[in-house]
């Protein structure tokens, strides 16, 4: 009978074999910050501590001046100087010395300075630091065989020597040989990456050994250090660790949003309810799921998935309390509490109808809440509110009555005509708009009624103005408006006192705006054309009619200069700050 071996020796037998097969399966960890071996055997004597001392540590002994110090020709306070060296200016010993001289080199000169105000130290310079341009194979051999390790890009490493175009360095795990290339003095720039299409991230590189460890979404930017061409997969740094993916690429992609169609619930990647989302509300997009037929989205900072987002935003929609009421926190009147009122009337945007309780969800004074009082419609004999607005002005298209309120049933206060300059100062729903002209006053629709060009609005700056000595040229207007300012232009005079002319710039300039009525409007604007036509030079007119912008936001015709009297005028002319035609000089 064949004697058992012992239990001691039959471990020793175990673990030969283990340390006789580990090389053929070592696989090291592909997404640690180094990779750190779990079987040694392959790796021994090639760990961190036991690497030489580097080469590249090397003892110098440096002298230095210790204040402000003459170098001079010869050892004497007499000699002449060859300048002054800066405090701690390092200098090289020649080994000469007479008294209490030491002769030195400073750059290209060669002279002599105090002793005492020389100090010499020795210390170690460190040149070894070194950053990994790539991830990169650590081998135990300048030969770059046999692979002990591994270590990633931007790594910072110490070189210890040089053998041909292979570099020894030490990272804090291992040491041994990699390519003089995949190194630099200077740490690499950063690398990015953009998930192309939301998608799982990985433990690791090889699809055999990894396993989902998270997601990405679509338009996302990550930090990258590597990419393995035979997984196709980057490994991306994603909230502090570093993990793998097959779906980011160098090129940015633009971010997607969605808008709920309407107030819905929200689930979890386990498909359980977590919330809702209110109609109207916009989301960031990440992917589609077809099976189920749901978006995901990120609300409120958190992905998660919708049936009720889609790419067009839907129009808002509102809703009138039609008497007063309460509001309410929820919409369960078996649980609800009372937080607040609306008064009837009031316009408020909606979100979503509980019909079980037959409460609107609302925002009022910027938070969602219930009721039961509002409805689509307005309320009879409700005016909607009248707004204040900044001043602007325009021209009628037609003639127009003037109503008391903003409302088709409104009484007439007043009435302006056709082509007539208005102001208007308040807005309300429903495209009204109040408008004053003269000492009239009163609520019209703006669309349709009002324009922004007067076809027959003139304004002037020149001779033309009220009391000059073209001025009754001008007769025949409807209205005139004083004291108006034409913008981004300037005023220049040329040639004679009276001459005056209007050039880009960027100021204002003084201006009055005659308006007048179709009957005499085509007429009056011929009548100008040949008169502002008649001062010319080189043969060239100066003037040429053109739209101008005014200051209150109206638009006029006036007589401008050409692109060609322009640059006369500026070359040429007189520049008038003021922009007012009364204050020349």
């Amino acid at each position: 009978m064949r004697k058992q071996p012992k239990f001691s020796q039959r471990v020793a037998a175990i673990v030969g074999f283990l340390a006789l097969a580990a090389p053929l399966s070592l696989t090291p960890s592909a997404h640690a910050v180094e990779p750190v071996m779990s079987v040694r055997i392959q790796s021994a004597g090639h760990e961190a501590e036991h690497a030489p001392p580097s080469k590249y540590l090397k003892k110098v002994t440096e002298t230095s001046t210790t204040v402000n110090l003459k170098l001079r020709k010869s050892p004497a306070t007499n000699s002449d100087s060859l300048g002054v060296m800066p405090k701690g200016t390092v200098v090289k010993l020649t080994g000469k010395e007479q008294g209490n001289w030491s002769q030195l080199k400073w750059g290209s000169k060669t002279g002599w300075s105090a002793t005492q105000y020389l100090k010499t130290r020795t210390y170690t310079k460190d040149e070894s630091k070194r950053f990994m341009r790539s991830y990169a194979s650590i081998y135990s051999t300048a030969q770059l065989t046999r692979r002990v390790g591994s270590v990633n890009l931007r790594t910072q490493v110490q070189l210890l020597e040089i053998q041909g175009s292979a570099a020894h360095i030490k990272t804090s795990h291992y040491h041994g040989w990699v390519k003089i290339s995949q190194l630099s003095s200077k740490a690499p720039a950063r690398a990015y990456r953009f998930v192309q299409r939301s998608g799982a991230t990985y433990s690791h590189s090889d699809p055999k050994q990894s396993k989902v460890v998270g997601r990405v979404h679509v338009g996302e930017k990550y930090e990258v250090r590597r990419w393995v061409a035979s997984s196709r997969r980057n490994e991306i740094l994603v909230n502090g660790k570093w993990v793998w993916t097959d779906v980011t690429d160098r090129k940015a992609v633009t971010v997607q949003y969605r808008y709920a169609q309407s107030t819905g619930t929200v689930y979890n990647s386990s498909g359980k309810a977590t919330g809702t989302i209110r109609r109207g509300t916009k989301v960031r997009f990440g992917a589609w799921d077809s099976k189920a037929r749901r978006d995901e989205i990120k609300l409120n900072g958190r992905w998660a998935w919708t049936a009720v987002t889609n790419r067009k935003a839907p129009q808002t929609q509102y809703r009138y309390a039609q008497k007063n009421g309460n509001l309410y926190d929820r919409a369960d009147k078996s649980t609800d509490r009372k937080i607040g009122t609306i008064t009837r009337g009031t316009k408020v945007q909606w979100a979503t109808w509980n019909s079980k309780n037959r409460r609107d969800e609302v925002k009022v004074n910027g938070k969602w809440v219930w009721t039961d009082v509002t409805d689509r419609k307005k309320p009879a004999g409700l005016l909607p509110p009248v707004k204040n607005v900044s001043d602007y002005a325009r021209f009628t298209t037609k003639s127009l009555n003037l109503a008391k309120d903003p409302s088709s049933k409104a009484k007439s206060v007043g009435s302006v005509k056709k082509g007539m300059k208005v102001t208007v100062t308040h807005k309300a729903d429903g495209g009204w708009v109040k408008i004053k002209v003269g000492s009239s006053a009163g609520f019209i629709k703006e669309k349709g009624n009002l324009r922004l060009h007067g076809p027959y609005s003139v304004a002037v700056y020149g001779t033309l103005r009220t009391g000059q000595s073209a001025y009754n040229v001008m007769g025949g207007f409807q209205q005139k408006a004083m004291n108006q300012r034409i913008s981004k232009s300037s005023l220049y005079q040329l040639w004679n006192r009276n001459w005056t002319f209007l050039t880009n710039g960027p100021k204002t300039v003084v201006t009055e705006q005659f308006q007048y009525s179709d009957s005499k409007g085509p007429g009056m604007l011929r009548k100008l054309d040949i008169y502002e036509s008649q001062l010319r030079y080189q043969g060239k007119p100066m003037y040429t009619r053109q739209k101008v912008r005014l200051s209150d936001g109206s638009q006029s015709w006036t007589y401008k200069t050409t692109a060609f009297s322009e640059k006369v005028v500026k070359n040429s002319g007189r520049y008038i700050s003021s922009g007012d035609f009364l204050k020349r000089s």
